[in-house]
C-alpha cells in the first residue's frame, strides 16, 4: 500500500516540476514581451491598456520569482522542448479561436492579417532561447546564493 502512494507521489511530482518549468519560461516571454514592447510602445498607438492586464502582467512576474525562490524543483536545458510545445499549443489554440469568432488580440502584433506579423511570429520563437536561459541562470544564482548564506542547512537537489 504504501509503495503505490510514494509511486503515484513521484508522479505528480514530475507532472508539478514540467508544469512548473514550461510556464516558468512562458511568464519570462510574456513578460518581457509586455513590459518591453506592449507596455512602452503599443501604448503610444492607441492600444488600450487596462487596469487588469497590468495587474495580471505584474503578478505574473511576483508569483513566479516567488514560486522560484520557495520551491527546489531542478531546471534542466532539455525540458525547453516543454515550453516550446507549450507555446505552440497556445498559439494554435489562438489561431483556432480566431477562426472562429471575432474577438480581440491578446497580443496584437500576433494578428495573422496584421503586414509584419511572420516577423514578429519569428522574434517570439527566437526568444524562447534567451528567456528560458536567464530563468536557468535564475534558478542557478538562486542556488548560489543560498549555499553560501547557509552552507550548513543548504542541500541542493542538483
Amino acid at each position: 500500500m504504501e509503495c503505490y502512494f510514494s509511486q503515484r507521489g513521484a508522479i505528480w511530482g514530475y507532472i508539478l516540476q514540467i508544469v512548473f518549468q514550461m510556464t516558468a519560461g512562458a511568464a519570462m516571454l510574456t513578460d518581457g514581451v509586455y513590459w518591453l514592447v506592449i507596455f512602452p510602445f503599443l501604448t503610444i498607438a492607441d492600444y488600450e491598456m487596462s487596469f487588469l492586464t497590468v495587474v495580471v502582467h505584474s503578478l505574473n512576474i511576483i508569483l513566479l520569482l516567488g514560486e522560484t525562490a520557495m520551491n527546489s524543483l531542478r531546471f534542466p536545458w532539455f525540458r525547453i522542448s516543454y515550453f516550446i510545445l507549450f507555446t505552440a499549443v497556445y498559439v494554435v489554440f489562438e489561431w483556432i479561436v480566431h477562426a472562429f469568432v471575432e474577438t480581440w488580440w491578446p497580443y496584437p502584433f500576433l494578428d495573422v492579417s496584421a503586414e509584419f506579423a511572420p516577423a514578429w511570429y519569428w522574434l517570439v520563437a527566437a526568444l524562447h532561447l534567451p528567456c528560458y536561459a536567464m530563468f536557468v541562470y535564475l534558478v542557478k544564482v538562486k542556488y548560489l546564493v543560498l549555499s553560501r548564506w547557509f552552507p550548513e542547512s543548504y542541500h541542493s537537489l542538483r
